[in-house]
């Protein structure tokens, strides 16, 4: 497995070009710089705060609420969420300025087959949240986000960066090329991969990643989108109990979060 030589930060227009898909077929992953501007950023935002605060006060479907990340809680008892599945189902917002920004162009560009994007089943669109203080989610060992043989795959995840992403706070680490040989244990050496808010970065379902722990006193937020040229499952099915299981021993909180 061999790393570029540069890190190419790509500007879309609405298609994938075929230097862009070729990057990605060949190291699994591509970066498009500033695709969103702040206003895009603060609209999401806003969605996230009030699906956060509708979860929390139990106005969100349990089927909806998120099973794998356990909330955090300030020095006031105050709990957070770390975790919001089916985003887009609730925030018409987001949802909308993912068709106005031509995201959906995305996954059939990267796969070069038609795709569908992750709404109604299996969590849909995700937002995440790290933090460094008082936090039951930091850091996330190394994994692939699907196995080679779900029905779901291919598919493409699609990370909009909301707040900057540096090695302090715990960026997308990864491991270039890793997607095209079989999964296998071994010493990972990964390639830091920082972002702006507003980036976005497509990596391919069964690239070999880690996100670090949060260093610092920040916080950091990226809305994770899915396109899959696989097997569309019914509305309603959920995230499988084992996935959710294997995923969550993965997290690694901050010790003074823990309760």
């Amino acid at each position: 497995m061999s790393s570029p030589q540069r890190i190419p930060r790509f500007r879309y227009d609405g298609t994938v070009t075929a230097e862009q898909r070729a990057f990605y077929e060949q190291y699994g992953f591509v970066i498009y710089r500033g695709l969103l501007d702040a206003q895009d950023v603060e609209i999401i935002r806003r969605d996230a705060e009030h699906l956060e605060r509708e979860t929390l006060e139990g106005n969100v479907p349990a089927e909806h609420r998120d099973q794998v990340i356990k909330p955090s809680y300030d020095e006031n008892g105050r709990a957070t969420l770390h975790r919001l599945p089916y985003f887009t189902l609730h925030s018409a917002n987001t949802r909308d300025l993912i068709e106005r920004r031509k995201l959906d162009a995305l996954g059939p560009g990267l796969l070069g087959r038609p795709t569908w994007r992750f709404e109604d089943a299996v969590d849909g669109a995700v937002w995440q949240m790290k933090r460094g203080r008082r936090s039951s989610y930091s850091a996330l060992d190394w994994h692939l986000d699907f196995p080679h043989d779900l029905p779901l795959t291919p598919l493409v995840n699609v990370g909009i960066y909301l707040d900057d992403a540096t090695v302090r706070n715990g960026c997308l680490i990864l491991v270039p090329g890793s997607h095209r040989y079989p999964p296998r244990r071994l010493e990972p050496l990964g390639l830091p991969i920082e972002a702006e808010a507003g980036d976005v970065i497509c990596h391919t379902f069964n690239i070999l990643h880690h996100s670090g722990p949060v260093l610092d006193d920040t916080s950091r937020a990226t809305l994770y989108v899915y396109y899959s040229a696989g097997q569309k499952p019914d509305a309603g099915t959920a995230y499988s109990h084992r996935a959710g299981e294997d995923f969550a021993k993965m997290i690694t909180g901050a010790e003074a979060g823990a309760r």
